[in-house]
């Protein structure tokens, strides 16, 4: 079958279950989990995939499961990944989908994701003759976990890249950055490292009136918030990336006694390994001694959540053609510079040659909220635009 053949069937079959992956896509928005509780999201999964006659392994990280299509080619194995999982937070959007599980939200496009997967799902089923090795698709739980060290880490560790091995991943994530229809990616870092910090300055509290007889944690604190702010401008490379932010700052119970303790906590952003060990080790050298200077001390917990999600070159150019191929020649979009956000799809591409994609779905004039806002939601026309590239892409692969 030529390459033109084969668009004109993937579009014709997308086309065909645009409606039944909106359905799919609502029921889950209607129903969000939060992450290691994405229990009926994660059945619904297993029944379809079932139903469609896919080889599916369950009980991955607890709610994580496979889908296995065996091509009738000999090959190598090449999975996608789709994340399943909900924010905890209240939703605003007035849809007549809206949550219906109080303080829980699809407030990232993980019910969308999970709608493309099944869809990709029932398309590759039927193209198994033009399948050169293996497809997994890969229904993750935990993405937006981050605390807990999130989903991919957990199943990678409990074998998902084994039986049949995978030999390179793909993930995708609606983006509202890019426009309706076009797909982004780049070589090198994609997403940040995530890691979280936690400081806790420890003085000795007094009356505010007799600051003499103390040794205040706040003033201390508020010196380590202002020092931090040097670690970029002064000793991160300036042509590398790295975002150092206290968002919390917590001490005090009256406004005229000086605490004996005061907590910041806050969360660092890096694209490689070697401005994140930098980054950490002068966050804990300006807390410990400007504490110390101060004549309070400085505890520093800093915890490594996800790494950099780095794309591999040939995976990219994967991508590229395959949404040149299916979508024109302007549909990809060769991204400038990574996102500061965290995704624990990254620990794929710590394994395996990966390639992380955006899938946008912005509008002119038309208002767009962002992730993780209460009000988010997205154009729905992307999914099928969606599962045409990911449908390329596994056809496409060698």
């Amino acid at each position: 079958m030529s390459a033109k053949e084969l668009n004109e069937m993937i579009v014709e079959k997308v086309n065909s279950l645009e409606n039944w992956m909106i359905e799919i896509r609502r029921d889950i928005h209607r129903h969000p989990e939060p992450s290691r509780s994405e229990f009926r999201t994660s059945k619904k999964v297993e029944d379809i995939l079932k139903d469609l006659g896919v080889e599916v392994k369950t009980g991955f990280y607890n709610t994580g499961l496979t889908g296995l299509i065996r091509g009738k080619k000999k090959g190598r194995t090449l999975a996608f990944r789709f994340d399943m999982d909900a924010l905890e937070m209240d939703e605003e959007t007035g849809l007549d989908f809206a949550s219906k599980n109080e303080g829980v939200m699809h407030a990232c496009g993980h019910d969308g994701h999970t709608a493309v997967g099944l869809a990709l799902a029932k398309i590759l089923v039927d193209f198994k003759e033009e399948i050169n090795g293996n497809i997994k698709l890969i229904f993750q739980p935990a993405e937006e976990d981050a605390p807990h060290g999130g989903g991919a880490k957990y199943m990678i560790q409990e074998g998902v890249l084994k039986d049949p091995d995978v030999s390179a991943a793909v993930g995708i994530h609606l983006w509202p950055a890019l426009k309706l229809g076009e797909i982004g990616a780049k070589t090198g870092p994609m997403m940040a490292a995530s890691d979280p910090i936690t400081v806790e300055v420890t003085g000795k509290g007094a009356h505010a009136s007799l600051p003499n007889l103390g040794i205040d944690p706040v003033v201390a604190a508020a010196q380590i918030v202002n020092n931090l702010q040097t670690i970029v401008s002064r000793n991160v490379d300036p042509f590398e990336q790295a975002v150092v932010t206290i968002g919390k700052f917590i001490g005090g119970t009256r406004y005229n006694t000086i605490p004996g303790r005061v907590n910041l906590e806050g969360t660092v952003r890096t694209f490689n390994e070697e401005v994140r060990d930098k980054v950490e080790k002068r966050i804990k050298q300006i807390c410990e001694k400007t504490a110390e200077a101060m004549g309070a001390s400085a505890e520093v917990d800093y915890s490594r959540g996800y790494p950099p999600t780095v794309n591999d070159e040939k995976m990219v150019n994967l991508a590229a053609r395959s949404a040149r191929d299916i979508l024109g020649e302007d549909a990809f979009v060769d991204i400038d510079r990574p996102a500061p956000g965290g995704e624990d799809f990254a620990y794929f591409t710590k394994e395996i040659p990966s390639v992380y994609m955006w899938l946008g779905y912005s509008e002119e004039d038309k208002e767009i909220f962002p992730p993780h806002s209460p009000k988010y939601n997205f154009n729905e026309k992307a999914l099928s635009y969606g599962v045409r590239v990911l449908s390329r892409i596994a056809l496409n692969w060698r």
